[in-house]
């Protein structure tokens, strides 16, 4: 069970952001995020929800003036709307920066979190091009 995880993006890519996601006593995840579209750096709430598109239980991270912003499972920057998805690789999937077993990955995740409704999420970042 984590109360807080800590996600640090570190490589800045035109097709995609890639970082690490920690927390859930030791977990460590690789993670992806479209850069079109990502949360600024802060703390914010995360609430258990649904993502109705994939039709499963996920995590809402509640960033006032958005909504719908999700941790749940994606492999390549394309398939997020400012969402966050984790993976257990970095890898290239037809040429595009991915992560890859991102369902295997958001599996873990969700049972590190099982007996919680909500955690706090601190997202920090490298300086592009570091």
């Amino acid at each position: 069970m984590a109360n807080v995880w800590h996600l640090h993006r570190d490589t800045f890519l035109d097709d995609g952001v890639l970082g690490k996601l920690e927390g859930g006593g030791g977990l460590v995840f690789e993670t992806i995020e479209n850069p079109a579209t990502l949360i600024v750096p802060g703390e914010y709430r995360c609430v258990r929800d649904w993502y109705h598109r994939g039709d499963y239980e996920a995590f809402e991270i509640l960033v006032e003036g958005r909504n719908r912003l999700l941790i749940h499972a994606a492999n390549r920057a394309r398939e997020l709307e400012g969402c966050i998805a984790p993976g257990h690789e970095r890898s290239k999937i037809s040429g595009e920066t991915a992560v890859i077993h991102s369902k295997a990955a958001f599996g873990k995740f969700m049972n590190a979190n099982n007996d919680i409704d909500k955690f706090t999420l601190v997202i920090t970042q490298a300086k592009e091009g570091e």
